[in-house]
């Protein structure tokens, strides 16, 4: 190889006398004759010495904090054991019981209605999917609360579907049969939202309740209470069925909607509807919905569904 002269001498530089005088960094003096069979260096020694020191402080106050916390756990496990033995507590307590036991709708009582929570409300609904369920509502409470709907256009719709004029023909021709009943004022307007029902209770906030079954809900629980499904023994089959009937109206794939449809005929059954030989808030919001989206599930409705929607239909008049 090509051997290079050296860069730098072991001659020492001559440091100007105008220069600032830097006193050593590094204050470790050791022998290099001591050092010369070892690799170690005093730095790196003290340095190994000041992490472990760390190190050790570190572990030994995790370990005073581990013990404080099992302290405090036995402190806590103790007023529990305690506590369970001044309640009497078995270890296999039992399930608790409502506060109140549920009823069935023949065992519920025409309580007086709550004039604090009935309140105005305006319905933005599509000409293409009519909200049946307020008519439905309408002849069904038509002895205990009176739902005087008023009908408007938007500009943003042309033209009312027949099925739409039919509707509005039809709940502003029904009238109460009592005097001096409680009453709420629905004004219902047709405007281009789809399958989104919307309900506004109060025009400053604009909190929308979008879905005609969800709407449902709201007006069960301030309605009649002999309507209020809340009440009744099967509550949780109730939300489900509620819940299939909104899905299968906001579904926009068929093959969703049909799959939808048989689940809520496997749970009608042979029954005469959802609430048995009672007409039910399931089997009015089951109605509507199948209604409004007839003509992409037609195929998919079996006789006894076909028998419960005609039952619905004569009874509340949709």
């Amino acid at each position: 190889m090509y051997h290079l002269k050296p860069v730098l001498t072991n001659d020492a530089c001559e440091v100007p006398s105008c220069m600032y005088v830097l006193k050593p960094v590094c204050s470790f003096s050791f022998d290099r004759a001591q050092l010369a069979g070892t690799t170690v260096d005093p730095l790196s020694a003290g340095i190994d010495h000041l992490l472990k020191k760390a190190e050790s402080d570190e572990l030994r106050m995790l370990a005073e904090r581990q013990q404080r916390v099992l302290q405090q756990l036995a402190e806590l496990k103790n007023e529990l054991l305690s506590m369970r033995t001044e309640l009497k507590l078995n270890t296999k307590a039992p399930a608790t019981q409502p506060s109140t036991p549920l009823k069935s709708k023949a065992e519920l009582k025409a309580e007086p209605i709550n004039h604090t929570f009935l309140q105005d409300f305006v319905v933005n609904a599509s000409p293409s999917y009519v909200p049946y369920s307020l008519l439905a509502l309408k002849n069904l409470w038509k002895d205990r609360l009176n739902l005087q709907v008023e009908c408007f256009t938007h500009s943003t719709v042309p033209k009312l579907t027949e099925e739409a004029l039919n509707f509005q023909n039809a709940i502003l021709s029904t009238s109460t049969t009592a005097n001096k009943l409680p009453q709420i004022k629905v004004t219902l307007i047709w405007k281009n939202v789809g399958t989104y029902t919307e309900m506004i209770t109060s025009p400053t906030s604009y909190v929308p309740i979008c879905g005609e079954v969800n709407i449902l809900r709201y007006l069960s629980r301030c309605g009649p209470s002999e309507f209020n499904y809340e009440q009744q023994d099967n509550v949780v089959e109730a939300d489900s069925i509620l819940d299939a009937c909104y899905l299968l109206l906001n579904k926009q794939n068929v093959k969703q909607r049909q799959q939808i449809l048989r689940t809520l005929g496997a749970k009608l059954g042979k029954t005469d509807g959802f609430g048995g030989n009672e007409m039910s808030l399931c089997d009015i919001a089951f109605t509507s919905a199948v209604k409004q989206v007839q003509r992409t599930i037609a195929k998919e409705i079996n006789p006894n569904m076909a028998k419960c929607i005609g039952r619905v239909s004569a009874v509340v008049g949709m």
